[in-house]
């Protein structure tokens, strides 16, 4: 039947989209993965599957809701899982979340700018922020079809990385457990303590930050199937891309520990020509994150492409330079992300409570249909 049918392409831009607004500067930098993976040694790969369990889910539900519920802002599905109390503390803090890690990425991309052509950091961070800002004035629909073609490529930069470490690692299979030793005597700070914990904090934080994009990413499917082929697509090609960057990092651990950005030195190590290609594309890779967190930002507050939206756009922007040129960027890391994971766990006990209902109510011929809340919060 054509409501079951999907349209490849579509799954591949999506998906890819999905990619591009989770790599972004933490990931792409190999900061968050160093932190939250690859701290915890061999076990950080393990660590990975726990990820993909959590993300996974969230990320179904969250495609299918936004498919079904065709909110009029993907914001309002705070309020569909939350109510409208709660909902709208949940709507203000993933606003302020969202700026507060576009204020990181465009750290990343300075710190990057800065470590391979020694240009100051805060000038990195205003080139970066310039690109960001023109392409948040062109609108979601325009984003989407951008980060879309991005979001493949920044995944084949990771493979290749991790290929690179793997091709040692086979001739050598003792250079995981060497890492991890090296880490542990270099007393490198982990997000968590527990390796397994750190694999669920990620998927909390990645949940946290992108949970109004997934629910756009779901409304813009063409079904229902199709959006959900969409999460599991773009999460499990994520994951792929984490396992990858761990093995790299645990490869190449002498060289990374106390560098700002691991990827770029694992990189120039493999060739400096390599080295430079991928200087380009990590900023690339974080223009494209930091794109599309000013875009649901703004979104919050303005229809895109109105006047509204891009003024306050450039009014956000110049205040992401001012701070993303000066503060530490793997001390933001450290501090921010964990904090956005404990908050989305509170959010994902609201959504088991509503789908669970919507199952019961849907088992005993009762009406699902629950618009009053986000209507009220229009």
């Amino acid at each position: 039947m054509e409501k079951d049918t999907i349209n490849l392409k579509s799954v591949l831009m999506f998906s890819g989209a999905i990619c591009a607004y989770l790599i972004g500067s933490g990931f792409a930098t190999g900061q968050e993965v160093f932190q939250f993976f690859t701290t915890s040694g061999t076990k950080g790969i393990i660590a990975t599957l726990i990820f993909l369990f959590i993300m996974c889910t969230a990320t179904l539900t969250l495609c299918k809701v936004g498919q079904k519920e065709k909110f009029e802002n993907p914001y309002y599905v705070f309020n569909y899982y939350c109510g409208k109390t709660v909902g709208d503390i949940y709507i203000w803090y993933s606003v302020i979340l969202n700026y507060c890690i576009f204020v990181v990425m465009l750290a990343g991309g300075g710190a990057t700018i800065n470590q391979y052509f020694g240009i100051p950091t805060y000038v990195g961070t205003g080139f970066i922020a310039i690109l960001a800002l023109g392409t948040a004035i062109l609108g979601m629909e325009k984003l989407v079809k951008i980060i879309g073609v991005l979001g493949p490529i920044k995944i084949i930069l990771v493979t290749i990385l991790g290929i690179a470490a793997i091709i040692p690692l086979l001739k050598q299979p003792g250079l995981l457990s060497q890492g991890e030793m090296a880490l542990h005597a270099s007393g490198v700070k982990a997000v968590s303590s527990n390796w397994a914990w750190s694999g669920a904090l990620y998927a909390f934080l990645c949940l946290m930050m992108s949970v109004p994009f997934l629910v756009n990413c779901g409304a813009s499917a063409k079904n229902v199937k199709e959006a959900k082929t969409i999460g599991i697509v773009g999460i499990v090609t994520f994951t792929g891309a984490i396992v990858m960057l761990v093995i790299a990092e645990l490869v190449n651990c002498s060289s990374i520990i106390g560098k700002e950005v691991p990827t770029l030195a694992i990189a120039s190590n493999i060739s400096p020509i390599f080295g430079t290609i991928f200087s380009i594309l990590i900023i690339v890779a974080i223009y494209s994150a930091v794109s599309s967190l000013l875009v649901m930002t703004v979104r919050k507050f303005a229809v895109d492409k109105t006047k509204q939206f891009n003024n306050i756009s450039v009014v956000l922007t110049i205040v992401g330079m001012l701070f993303g040129g000066i503060l530490p960027f793997n001390k933001l890391v450290n501090i921010l992300y964990p904090l956005a994971g404990y908050s989305a766990i509170v959010f994902i006990g609201f959504m088991i409570y509503k789908e669970l209902r919507i199952k019961l109510k849907s088992k005993h011929g009762e009406s699902t249909v629950e618009s009053t809340i986000v209507k009220e919060s229009k």
